[in-house]
């Protein structure tokens, strides 16, 4: 959804935003999105996915084993007190958010809480993201970026913490008509 908000938030370094190619593809190819978000296809030239060869620099591979052994012996999420369950993808989001020094974004409670305490990496909620990009003055709150965020309500997408509530409604002049 943040993509609706600065479309150029993966071409522009400015928006501080980056995704891996794994994420790329399941957006566009996995049902679930399909029919979830109808609009995204208008995007997809907008999306610039980090290349392989800079994914996999550093510690990537290394936190990448380390990731799936934790998962495979059956790590218990202590927020949840179920065992973590992260995807392939989500393996590979994690291992490049952390040998990279990446904060993650998602609304997947498992693989954020996974980054949280397995370890102790950085995560920043989507309201996060769009409080920091008009605080940089990168976008302006208007009635048609508004608009979206209302279809983050109407889509069911993950509610968003108080703390960035109050921040927008602050940083906007705006009143919070997303997910709550």
């Amino acid at each position: 959804m943040l993509i609706r908000i600065a479309p150029d938030m993966f071409r522009d370094d400015r928006y501080g935003c980056v995704t891996i190619q794994e994420v790329f593809q399941e957006f566009f190819r996995t049902q679930k999105f399909k029919t979830k978000y109808p609009w995204r296809t208008k995007y997809k030239s907008k999306i610039k996915a980090l290349i392989k060869s800079k994914v996999e620099t550093g510690d990537f591979n290394l936190y990448l084993e380390a990731i799936r052994n934790i998962i495979e012996t059956g790590k218990i999420n202590g927020r949840t007190k179920k065992f973590f369950s992260l995807s392939y993808v989500d393996q590979q989001i994690a291992a490049c958010s952390i040998a990279h020094g990446f904060k993650l974004t998602t609304v997947d409670d498992d693989l954020n809480d996974f980054i949280i305490q397995e370890f102790s990496g950085k995560t920043i909620s989507p309201l996060g993201i769009v409080n920091d990009w008009i605080k940089k003055g990168l976008i302006k709150w208007d009635d048609d970026l508004q608009s979206v965020l209302e279809d983050w309500d109407k889509c069911n997408e993950h509610p968003q913490p108080k703390k960035e509530i109050k921040r927008f409604e602050k940083l906007s002049g705006y009143t919070y008509a997303g997910p709550k």
